[in-house]
């Protein structure tokens, strides 16, 4: 028993942990704060056409370099759009678990279970990616690519310090 729930807290904190670009906030709205939907199809994170010509800016990508990372990107979109709606299925289901029914600790586990190999598999294909993208890079481009990452996710708020930038 002891190790089932090992398992499930392990699963949870790296759903929690590896799918923040799926999360949601409070109210089922994603990415502003007066709560309006903002339809990103075409238009943002997950439109490889418009990462392409983001990367290009900030790197400098030729038109060779331009056409190669958006077939990576066009490539890997079905897997990973695939992931995304297997990751809301297994949310859905987990919000609809009946807490009082005899076998919750069982359904929650295997959830749990299938949640880890979402996040797994998200992970392997994101790997998979950075590593096409990064073998179609100049030295230089993976240098600034590098330094950009590292900044990345900071926002506003320094985590590392707890200051704000």
């Amino acid at each position: 028993m002891r190790g089932i729930i090992v398992a499930i807290v392990t699963s949870l904190a790296l759903l929690g942990g590896a799918t923040t670009g799926f999360a949601e906030q409070g109210d089922g709205h994603r990415g502003s704060r007066d709560g309006r939907h903002h339809d990103m199809r075409g238009h943002g994170p997950r439109d490889p056409a418009m990462m392409v010509e983001r990367m290009s800016r900030h790197l400098d990508l030729d038109e060779l370099q331009q056409e190669k990372l958006k077939n990576i990107m066009l490539a890997a979109k079905p897997e990973l759009d695939a992931l995304r709606v297997q990751a809301r299925a297994n949310r859905q289901a987990q919000k609809e678990l009946d807490t009082s029914a005899s076998d919750y600790s069982a359904s929650l586990a295997k959830l749990a279970a299938e949640s880890g190999e979402i996040v797994a598999s998200r992970m392997v294909l994101m790997g998979r990616i950075r590593g096409e993208i990064n073998a179609e890079l100049t030295e230089e481009q993976r240098a600034k690519l590098a330094e950009r990452g590292a900044h990345r996710g900071k926002g506003r708020h320094n985590r590392d310090s707890g200051t704000d930038q």
